[in-house]
């Protein structure tokens, strides 16, 4: 063995340490496997990235942890079944109503309906999203694509936000869906005093169809679901991982949507952030760098 410290230009105590090293890096980049091992179990689809702001683990790096997750078989693979869920109908009724408009509250709700491939046929899940916030509100999931599904949505939204008359301080916004444009919805938002919003075309309503891919394939698409009860259980659990858990990469400091509501209690609306919301893109290379705006695309 001197010989070979010898032919190696190294010392038996620099050769020990190495090893130490060795040890000692296998032993913590374990413990970071088990660590993506865990998260997977509650978030079956979620990035190596959004992981680690989830995780923060200490003695390693974003791109180190990430390299060793796709070393350790942490890639996601693509899934999805399309069909369609969007049936417009020609009415002029409502327009879009964000264009160019500045948000400092919760005061802006997009829904969207997607479905989930189970069970050997199709389940249908509309979301509420609070824009601001980026967080679900409501929620109703069934095998048909009828409005009351999408009202009973409305109602957990409204019940969680508690207020009887909006007086025109909210705007609903959707796609012309004939869900969303049915008597039976337009009326009940109406009666609340929420200004209805609905897109032209498909780009002007990305934020909720975002929230969309993530509940669906990050999430439901991922888990074993062995009956409808169940479909309706996840559905519930991964909406409160979701609001309450899961890191959002485009709130300040990566708070959870629930997290950013109880902060924002804490702030007065002239010293928030500003959410503009554009139907088209424009130029905002010049714009003030702190404000945050968010642009259909």
């Amino acid at each position: 063995m001197k010989q070979l410290y010898l032919i190696a230009s190294i010392s038996k105590q620099a050769h020990h340490q190495g090893v130490q090293r060795l040890q000692s890096q296998a032993l913590k980049e374990a413990v970071y496997v088990r660590l993506m091992e865990q998260v997977r179990t509650i978030h079956p689809g979620m990035g190596l990235r959004t992981m680690y702001d989830l995780v923060q683990p200490d003695g390693i790096g974003r791109d180190a942890f990430i390299a060793l997750g796709l070393r350790e078989g942490f890639r996601l693979k693509a899934l999805e079944k399309h069909t369609r869920t969007t049936y417009s109908v020609k009415t002029n009724r409502y327009t879009n109503l964000l264009d160019g408009r500045r948000f400092t509250s919760v005061n802006l709700w997009s829904s969207d309906i997607t479905y989930v491939y189970c069970l050997d046929r199709f389940y249908y899940l509309v979301l509420i999203m609070d824009v601001y916030s980026r967080r679900i509100i409501g929620y109703s999931v069934s095998d048909n694509m009828r409005a009351e599904n999408n009202l009973n949505a409305l109602q957990m939204a409204l019940e969680l936000r508690g207020m009887d008359d909006y007086e025109h301080r909210l705007i609903h916004h959707s796609d012309k869906g004939s869900q969303y444009a049915s008597d039976l919805y337009t009326d009940t938002l109406e009666e609340y005093g929420i200004s209805i919003s609905m897109c032209k075309e498909v780009y002007e309503n990305t934020h909720i169809e975002r929230v969309n891919d993530t509940i669906k394939n990050q999430y439901l698409l991922r888990m074993d679901i062995g009956s409808e009860q169940q479909l309706h259980q996840k559905v519930a659990r991964v909406i409160e991982v979701y609001n309450t858990q899961r890191p959002h990469q485009r709130l300040p400091q990566k708070r959870t949507p629930v997290a950013y509501e109880h902060y924002l209690q804490t702030v007065a609306l002239a010293d928030r952030i500003q959410m503009q919301i554009f139907t088209v893109q424009k130029d905002v290379q010049h714009e003030d760098p702190n404000q945050l705006k968010l642009v259909f695309s």
